[in-house]
């Protein structure tokens, strides 16, 4: 719903007998006015607004003799709404009580060869859209030269194409009838909660980060200790394979179809690295030492010891 202007903030003078409320089942449409001053300078901030408002009150009242100011409510070019007579009393605008009793009438704070604004048309269409609710069966929207028994310009030929084209008919997409308040109002609500989600999402997700990052550390740590051990290794290797083998001068060149000793170069010094010599043969015996066999004793000789 549209946020509207209280009849305080133009200062308007209490309204004198009127035609009293609208009737739902009468009611048909609204009708859309100007002010039709004829001048080119424009009515846009909002104490030019409500200046305008209280004189256009007085001529109604005091030169023409109608209970208030005709309108029902006014819609200025920054898109505020101002109330008037109100949405629920019947206007004097629209040119007798027949035609009062079944349209309503909005204003259009407009001057000569001025177009509708986007802010005023959006709000335009927020007040329509309150008016239906009042009356649902009060659809139409047309321009007062459509109604009036006497010919008038009224409102002005940007208005009456901006009815043609639908500019003030309320759309489907309720965030294509909000007003300029609505639509800040929307849009600060969005950034608070923006931003309140993104530091929810900071919030849960630092200590998340940092661990990870910890744990990518230690792990890039690891790989390069064991990425060292295994440079050293095969450095290592690739030094003891151009070590000379046992028995090669060190000068000599290397074969590489030689098996390399994973321990390295035999260390004289080292007793287990000397290199076994294989046993002596045994020298045959001297017969010089031999002795003879011993003779098989003698039966007959009982003295003799046995062998």
């Amino acid at each position: 719903m549209v946020e509207y202007l209280p009849r305080s903030a133009w200062r308007a003078r209490a309204p004198g007998p009127g035609p009293g409320s609208l009737v739902a089942s009468r009611v048909q449409g609204v009708v859309i006015h100007w002010p039709g001053t004829g001048s080119t300078s424009v009515i846009h901030s909002q104490a030019a607004v409500a200046s305008a408002l209280h004189g256009w009150q007085a001529y109604h009242m005091d030169q023409r003799g109608w209970s208030d100011i005709a309108y029902q409510v006014a819609v200025d070019q920054a898109g505020r709404a101002w109330t008037l007579r109100g949405l629920r009393t019947q206007s004097g605008a629209n040119g007798d009580q027949d035609l009062n009793q079944k349209y309503g009438a909005i204003l259009l704070v407009l001057v000569t060869g001025e177009q509708p604004s986007a802010a005023m048309k959006a709000t335009v269409r927020g007040v329509v859209a309150d008016f239906r609710r009042l009356y649902p069966r009060g659809t139409a929207i047309r321009p007062h030269s459509a109604v009036r028994p006497d010919p008038t310009d009224c409102p002005g030929p940007a208005a009456r194409a901006a009815i043609a084209r639908g500019d003030f008919t309320p759309n489907s997409a309720p965030e294509d009838d909000m007003t300029p308040a609505q639509m800040q109002e929307l849009k600060n609500f969005i950034e608070a909660r923006t931003q309140a989600y993104a530091l929810w999402v900071k919030k849960a997700m630092v200590p998340e980060v940092e661990r990870i990052v910890k744990a990518y550390t230690n792990d890039m740590k690891n790989f390069e200790r064991q990425t060292d051990a295994a440079d050293a290794a095969r450095a290592a290797a690739a030094v003891w394979a151009t070590q000379p083998r046992p028995g090669q001068a060190s000068g000599d060149a290397v074969d590489p179809t030689d098996p390399v000793d994973p321990a390295g170069p035999a260390d004289p010094a080292d007793p287990e690295d000397q290199i076994p010599f294989p046993p002596l043969p045994e020298e045959p015996a001297d017969p010089a030492d031999l002795t003879e066999p011993a003779e098989p004793a003698d039966p007959a000789n009982p003295t003799e010891p046995r062998p």
